[in-house]
């Protein structure tokens, strides 16, 4: 819960007052000048209904809306998912993880055992604690007990949790070789704990090191890189150096833009397109993946037109191209882990 309390401080969303809806414009959920989970007040976060948290500060009741507004609760049950997968003609789905959704190994266990044909999930671990032995046999249970097929990492948890290493300092090395010994992908959300552009570089240039370090390990850069630390005045500049930070030929990039720039492009995400068609030259087809975030995408849009924009919108890429990256990397990925 103080995972999704910190995340609910970004969010876009309004916070509303319960009584009467009226929009509250002062901050309520952190300490000021105290950012980061040792910052977070104590205000009784909970889940609502619909999609939304609640909490109370001085006996008032507040609310933000996180998770789509058709969600029952806080809840997208595998059933729910596969109803969504048949209606836009996903055959199969990564399910990605994090601490925002609660310690999920055995739920997302369970979704793959009971649907062993239509997901494939993701172990997650306590990032901040990587060097620490009780997360290799997380990891392990992870995938040789419960089935899962790759690991979820996030790189801002570490830093979040008060460590000072980077994310590919030496004292990781005996859990990133017992990952390269499990044989299984590794998820990355490379994302820096800090706004603005220097320190989201500073993460990336660590990213970089830790590719050198680990070029046998497969990689999905998850979310690709983070639009929202390029742009300015509306427009978005990618610098040389960050694209150069991708030429690892193991490293997979995720096609994410709905999720992220949904609140300021409308579909079908017009400005995303010349963004999509450097990431094919640069990288190729057989770099790049199509994620979509279902259900949280559709806080602007729907599932399929979460997928028709980079499908139907982007004509610069051919047909056999297209089928790698909606589905056929990922297939690949997989067919060689467990």
């Amino acid at each position: 819960m103080r995972y999704a309390q910190l995340t609910l401080m970004f969010h876009h969303q309004p916070t509303r007052t319960v009584s009467d809806n009226s929009i509250l414009t002062r901050q309520t959920l952190v300490e000021p000048d105290q950012p980061m989970i040792s910052g977070l007040t104590e205000v009784n976060l909970r889940g609502g209904r619909q999609g939304k948290f609640v909490w109370t500060v001085d006996g008032a009741d507040y609310t933000k809306q996180y998770l789509p507004p058709t969600i029952s609760g806080l809840e997208a049950s595998p059933e729910l998912m596969i109803a969504q997968m048949d209606y836009v003609g996903v055959d199969r789905a990564v399910l990605q993880t994090g601490h925002i959704y609660g310690k999920l190994n055995r739920y997302l266990s369970d979704a793959v055992r009971k649907y062993p044909g239509r997901f494939w999930g993701l172990a997650m671990v306590d990032e901040w604690r990587a060097d620490h032995s009780s997360q290799f046999r997380v990891v392990d249970r992870a995938v040789n007990e419960l089935g899962l097929h790759a690991l979820w990492f996030q790189s801002s948890n570490i830093s979040i949790h008060g460590r000072k290493e980077k994310l590919d300092d030496s004292t990781f090395d005996e859990f990133w070789e017992y990952v390269r010994k499990l044989g299984i992908p590794v998820f990355w959300f490379v994302t820096s704990a800090k706004p603005g552009m220097s320190s989201y570089l500073a993460e990336l240039r660590s990213f970089d090191r830790w590719l050198d370090m680990h070029p046998d390990i497969p990689v999905v850069l998850t979310h690709g890189l983070l639009l929202s630390r390029f742009i300015d005045k509306g427009s978005v500049s990618i610098p040389s150096e960050v694209w150069k930070l991708l030429d690892h030929p193991n490293v997979l990039v995720e096609l994410l833009f709905p999720i992220f720039q949904g609140s300021d492009w409308e579909y079908p995400y017009r400005e995303a397109q010349p963004i999509v068609r450097e990431y094919y030259e640069r990288l190729g087809a057989g770099r790049l993946v199509w994620g979509s975030d279902m259900p949280n995408v559709e806080r602007h849009c729907t599932y399929l037109q979460s997928l028709d924009y980079l499908r139907r919108h982007c004509g610069f890429i051919s047909v056999s191209d297209m089928s790698k990256i909606c589905g056929g990397n990922i297939a690949d990925l997989f067919g060689g882990a467990r």
